[in-house]
């Protein structure tokens, strides 16, 4: 017997993981001193821009403890390789001779842990540049960047951005910057706030396999806290639904 689902139905099987070829998606950026430029949030865009790597490369995971407090600590990085297939890899923290994946990142999604709680900040780089951070305690990094997988398309749903010091609101601007396959750049949604914006799209807007999607905000004065979070479902392109436009199917 089929299984027609409603769309909050839909939403909540595929957070649960119930529906193939489909996954939530939540991109999260943070940072204590974004200045007064625009750049990708994440945990150091107050010292520099995100880098993404002009080809794939391996990875060296280290804790900048210095002593082996965090040492056998299991940290995931999930990314693509050079097609932009998906590609994970565990690796196991070690102060005396740190960890270098086997597989080649062209890009980095997500870093978490999986094992363990790192007291120092996690550094995911290749020689002298850094690719993905995460600050001591949290766990997981945090940066408002992601690329869509090949094969695959991403629908967002929301952003949110915040920004204020210890004290009160202060103003920023947010805009979109989406890096098409092609090399094709576009900044777009530029929106001044103060202290929070939230975009609720009624549609979710369409983002192709291969883009790099970065979520970007400045301060309108000095430097500020700031965070931004973005919400999302991604399909896998050749999912089929059939012509029914009232109800989603999934065997």
């Amino acid at each position: 017997m089929k299984n027609y689902i409603i769309e909050d139905q839909f939403k909540l099987q595929v957070a649960r993981g119930k529906i193939k070829g489909a996954t939530v998606i939540n991109i999260f950026g943070h940072n204590n001193s974004q200045g007064t430029d625009f750049r990708t949030v994440w945990e150091k865009s107050d010292t520099t821009g995100l880098l993404k790597p002009a080809s794939a490369l391996q990875m060296t995971v280290t804790s900048d403890i210095g002593d082996t407090s965090d040492d056998g600590v299991i940290i995931r990085v999930i990314g693509l390789d050079a097609n932009y297939d998906v590609i994970a890899e565990n690796v196991t923290l070690n102060n005396a001779t740190p960890p270098i994946t086997t597989n080649s990142f062209l890009r980095i999604n997500t870093v978490v842990t999986i094992s363990g709680n790192a007291t120092g900040n996690v550094s995911v780089s290749n020689g002298a540049n850094e690719y993905a951070h995460i600050l001591a305690g949290t766990g997981k990094n945090q940066a408002s960047i992601y690329t869509v997988p090949a094969g695959y398309s991403f629908y967002l749903y929301r952003i949110d951005g915040f920004m204020n010091d210890a004290a009160s609101a202060k103003s920023g601007e947010f805009r979109n910057k989406s890096t098409l396959s092609s090399g094709v750049v576009l900044r777009v949604a530029d929106t001044p706030f103060i202290n929070q914006m939230n975009i609720q799209r009624r549609f979710p807007f369409k983002y192709g396999e291969k883009t790099d999607i970065e979520f970007q905000i400045r301060s309108l004065s000095g430097t500020n806290y700031c965070g931004v979070f973005g919400e999302g479902i991604q399909i896998k392109d050749d999912t089929p639904i059939p012509g029914n436009t009232d109800y989603l199917y999934f065997p």
